[in-house]
């Protein structure tokens, strides 16, 4: 939407057509039951709960920890993993071939490795459904999915998209696809929100309610979830901020396009 004269809150031009990605995940416990027993690593610390011995014990034999909602967990597969990937709807021949492209660029620096050999058991299964878009279960949440149902999605790509745009969103979905999480997210980015504009903002480009903005926008992670200790503004994983939302401009994030020599750090650490 462009911006209207006399409304400052508006979408500026250059955010008009404003594309991001929405982060899905599973209920709490039963992503973590998906999670640990893909890799047991995946459960990091308890709290109110006697030690991780005793948390590594009920895992041994298959019960989750309670309650649940104590547990930190990541949603990490195990290294070395050769995930299938299967397209659920029948993309030109074009986008098929960019999604692959770009998705393999994360195997420089990680042992996972993407099979796109559409197998009826593939662990991540994509649809190209026009105006649904952007999206991807995170991690091994995708286990928690029913086989014939997509865990990620392309809602504006075709024969005209350019490689930047390809670049940008497969690089990020799969991101989400290998565990990682959004960039704005992390615990330890201080970005000075604007919160009244940002809700405006998001309702009008994206048609999303508050609790939408403060789950997607606002919501931090713990720290202990993380992997890397550091923010990373340049990151793949990072969403593009417009200076109107901050109360401090010099916050502002561009489209980052490209994978950041962090977001490379982070994979190999992930997936050694």
């Amino acid at each position: 939407m462009a911006k209207k004269n006399g409304n400052t809150n508006a979408p500026t031009a250059d955010f008009a057509s404003l594309k991001v990605c929405t982060e899905l995940s599973l209920p709490h416990e039963q992503g973590l039951s998906l999670a640990i027993h893909e890799r047991a690593s995946n459960i990091i610390t308890a709290h109110a709960m006697p030690a991780l011995a005793g948390a590594a014990l009920t895992m041994a034999n298959n019960i989750i920890p309670h309650p649940a909602i104590a547990v930190f967990f990541t949603k990490k597969w195990k290294p070395g993993r050769r995930l299938k990937v299967r397209f659920l709807d029948n993309p030109s021949n074009f986008v098929r071939q960019k999604i692959e492209y770009f998705a393999h660029l994360w195997e420089q620096f990680m042992s996972v490795r993407f099979d796109f050999n559409d197998a009826a058991d593939a662990e991540i299964r994509i649809t190209c459904q026009l105006g649904d878009g952007s999206w991807s279960y995170i991690g091994t949440d995708a286990l928690g999915i029913p086989v014939n149902e997509p865990t990620m999605n392309y809602g504006w790509f075709d024969d005209t998209t350019p490689d930047e745009e390809f670049s940008r969103t497969v690089l990020h979905e799969f991101g989400h696809a290998l565990g990682a999480i959004h960039e704005h997210q992390h615990p330890l980015a201080k970005i000075p929100w604007n919160k009244p504009v940002v809700y405006q903002y998001y309702k009008q480009t994206q048609g999303w309610s508050q609790a939408d903005v403060d789950v997607q926008i606002f919501q931090k992670y713990e720290l202990s979830q993380l992997n890397v200790s550091a923010y990373d503004r340049t990151s793949i994983m990072h969403y593009p901020i417009e200076k109107q939302l901050l109360l401090d401009p010099s916050f502002a994030v561009g489209w980052n396009t490209e994978l950041s020599p962090q977001d490379e750090t982070f994979m190999k650490k992930m997936y050694p």
